[in-house]
């Protein structure tokens, strides 16, 4: 038998990368293809719905080219962001712009929801989410209350999988991971509700159909083989939304598991074998059969050592400095134990939510490479204290897995061990999503008995990173003082 490739695609909020993967999980070919969002109003976030379809087309025909394996592409699968609303008419053509997860418009429809449905506490129930301001169960609502001709034009309300599938296949299909966060559905039922399809005006026929992570959506049609270059044969499996995937990347794929993806957020994923509802934090059915995860966000985990890269901890004469010098500068610094601390902006806690970001604890004797210390040291001991809500605990063995930009940090990786007084482990294969997507084509395709074993297959290398337990004994009370003071500063 000849040698089947898959396809892992991360359509992401600023771009869409695609990764080409032999069947036993070597990696082949890589594309990328950015987009810009458009601002067309204070709070407001929109994109061009079909440049998700131009960069997934242009990605797999980039990882594709001149390889002839057109006919030997078993399956994609797609990790996405989610949230995202799409509406379409009866032909599938979007009848306005993509309104973008991040998009904050819907102050009036968030209390009206209050005044007509009044119980947040059930939608997050249902959902897995808590009421926002931006979601597509508000959104719709928007659409019928403030732009009515567009709402009567809709024959779908689609988010960014399901309209992409649309596209390829003929059928409009989500997985459960990504439908809980439009806030239209019952996860626990994996059905959409009446009651808020009720609020938002629609009709279930309105919405995707729900199918299962690696479970089949369909083969590609005519037109959307012809789009992307493949045969008519290949298969586009559901995916994941994308934390989902990036854990499943990294091997999350048991109860018990955890990871920490690092970039402009910091994301905490806790798989297990049921939700967790009493935690608060958001929850999905995983990308893994069988089991759940929670998600809680540090919205400014990076974005704060590149605030400080960018305007403090700059390069002598012009230009930024670079992360491998303020790395091993920072490795050369203490911060918590001399009395220095930063707690990032809007970081969670008990008492409430951090509007700005504080340094605590200057002294004269400080430089900048001090205070990056702080930062990085700061990010950690907040993450590590939303983790200590997650009813799923790290395993003392096993520890935790790291991805993303931190993990290139031998600094924040080792204090991020010593911390926790656990082991981090660092993937060495990057794009984690497209991993994830890949391995849930390989399973929907029937290479791959189940996720597990999807995983095992595409297991690359990784770096263990232990802990220095003296270092951990000096970090806890570290850590209890930059609660003392988070607590403080909350309360003014």
């Amino acid at each position: 038998m000849s040698e089947r490739y898959l396809i892992g695609i991360d359509i992401g909020t600023t771009g869409t990368k695609a990764i080409l993967f032999k069947e036993d999980g070597t990696p082949v070919a890589h594309a990328y293809r950015g987009y810009t969002l458009s601002t067309p109003a204070v709070g407001r976030s929109e994109h061009d719905a079909e440049g998700y379809v131009t960069a997934v087309r242009e990605t797999v025909r980039e990882v594709c080219e001149g390889r002839g394996i057109s006919d030997k592409v078993a399956a994609i699968a797609f990790s996405t962001q989610g949230g995202t609303l799409i509406p379409v008419d009866e032909k599938g053509v979007p009848v306005r712009p993509a309104i973008v997860w991040n998009d904050h418009r819907c102050t009036a429809e968030k209390q009206a929801y209050l005044q007509e449905v009044g119980d947040a506490a059930t939608l997050y129930e249902k959902t897995g989410w808590k009421l926002g301001t931006g979601l597509p169960l508000l959104t719709v609502r928007h659409l019928k209350d403030n732009e009515p001709e567009v709402f009567a034009k809709t024959a779908r309300f689609l988010s960014v999988p399901d309209f992409v599938a649309l596209r390829l296949t003929g059928r409009a299909a989500i997985d459960l991971s990504n439908a809980g966060i439009n806030q239209l559905t019952d996860i626990r039922k994996g059905a959409h509700d009446k009651t808020l399809l009720s609020f938002a005006g629609i009709e279930d026929g309105m919405l995707p159909e729900i199918v299962p992570s690696g479970d089949v959506i369909a083969p590609l049609s005519k037109e959307g083989a012809s789009l992307l270059g493949l045969s008519e044969k290949t298969l586009l499996v559901s995916g994941a939304h994308d934390q989902y995937a990036v854990a499943l990347g990294t091997g999350a794929s048991r109860a018990g598991d955890i990871l920490i993806g690092s970039g402009t957020c910091w994301v905490v994923t806790a798989i297990g074998d049921s939700p967790d509802f009493e935690s608060g934090l958001a929850q999905s059915v995983a990308a893994a059969k069988g089991l759940w995860g929670s998600l809680s966000s540090l919205s400014s985990g990076g974005v704060c050592l590149e605030w400080l890269r960018k305007n403090i901890a700059t390069a002598d004469g012009e230009g930024f400095i670079d992360f491998k010098t303020l790395d091993a500068e920072a490795a050369k610094r203490q911060a918590a134990f001399d009395g220095l601390f930063f707690i990032p902006f809007s970081g969670k806690h008990e008492k409430g939510r951090f509007t700005k970001a504080s340094f605590t604890g200057l002294d004269l004797s400080h430089d900048r490479f001090h205070m990056a210390r702080a930062v990085m040291e700061g990010v950690v001991f907040q993450i590590l204290w939303f983790m200590e809500a997650f009813k799923t605990q790290p395993d003392e063995k096993k520890g935790i897995t790291l991805a993303g930009g931190a993990s290139k940090s031998a600094v924040w990786t080792q204090m991020l061990a010593d911390i926790s007084g656990l082991p981090v482990r660092t993937p060495a294969l990057p794009d984690l999503a497209c991993v994830g997507a890949a391995i849930l084509a390989g399973v929907g395709a029937g290479l791959y008995e189940d996720a597990r074993d999807g995983y095992l297959r595409f297991a690359t290398e990784e770096k263990v990173i232990y802990p220095d337990m003296q270092a951990h004994e000096k970090y806890k009370t570290a850590f209890s003082e930059y609660k003392r003071q988070a607590n403080a500063i909350a309360l003014k």
